[in-house]
Parts: structure tokens; C-alpha cells; sequence
């Protein structure tokens, strides 16, 4: 969850030289090999980084991001604005595949403490909201 999983956890796949901006979409667009695996690093980074950030999350917490009192996403588009850049096309195919049955999973797994919150619709409702605004938010960054 943790704001798009620390912008889909990419941070730990970035090479270390400079790419342009429009390279991982190049890379996926005209090497379908290397493409294919940017986005398995891409979605393995996304679903580490949700079982990372859920584990030490409090009850109440969970809660309150429940009703919407608060909204991960945007944090992590202003702390990792340069590499939703670089990434954006990576990003946006993480997203657009993750299903929220997979997002819940991984927080029932990772805090089975909190399956009872995990199984409420309202938590189904707001992964679901999180990825669309996330989404958007990517769209715009």
C-alpha cells in the first residue's frame, strides 16, 4: 500500500547508469525479453514493497485509511516524482495489472492479525480507489 508501494518499489530496479526519460518504454516497446523482465522486477518490487509497508501498520491506522481519512498515494508521487518520471510507462502497466484481490492477499499474508479488516468491502473499495487516484496521478506526474 505504502503510497503505490514506493512508487512500484522501482527505486530497487534502477540501473546505475542514467536512462532518458523514455527509455523504459522504449526498452519494453523494442526488446519484448528485456521488457517482459523490467516488468516481472517491476511487480515482484510492488508486492514486496506492500507486505513491507503493511507489516508495521497499527490497527486504528488501518482503519481511518479505510473510511478515507487518508490517502497513501500522493506521498509517494511528491517524495518520487524523478522516477515516476523515468518509469512512468512501468508504472502505469504495474498498476493497470494489479488486481485488488492480489493487493489483499499479500495483506492478509503479510498481517494475518488483520484479516477481519482485510475482508471488509471497504477495504476491497479502497485499494481500489487507490490505484485508480494512483493511476491518475502517475498520468499527471
Amino acid at each position: 500500500m505504502q503510497a503505490t508501494a514506493d512508487v512500484i518499489g522501482l527505486v530497487a530496479v534502477t540501473p546505475l547508469f542514467i536512462w532518458s526519460r523514455d527509455t523504459p518504454r522504449r526498452l519494453m516497446e523494442t526488446d519484448p525479453t528485456e521488457g517482459k523482465l523490467l516488468l516481472q522486477l517491476a511487480t515482484t518490487a510492488f508486492r514486496q514493497q506492500i507486505a513491507k509497508r503493511v507489516r508495521p501498520l497499527a490497527r486504528t491506522y488501518v482503519e481511518r485509511w479505510m473510511r478515507c481519512e487518508l490517502w497513501l498515494y500522493s506521498s509517494v508521487v511528491q517524495r518520487h516524482g524523478n522516477e515516476l518520471h523515468m518509469y512512468r510507462s512501468v508504472v502505469l502497466e504495474v498498476l493497470r495489472k494489479t488486481k485488488v484481490d492480489e493487493l489483499l492477499s499479500i495483506c492478509r499474508e503479510t498481517r494475518p492479525d488483520l484479516t477481519d479488516l482485510w475482508s471488509n468491502p471497504a477495504a476491497r473499495t479502497k485499494l481500489t480507489k487507490e490505484i485508480e487516484k494512483s493511476i491518475e496521478a502517475v498520468d499527471k506526474a
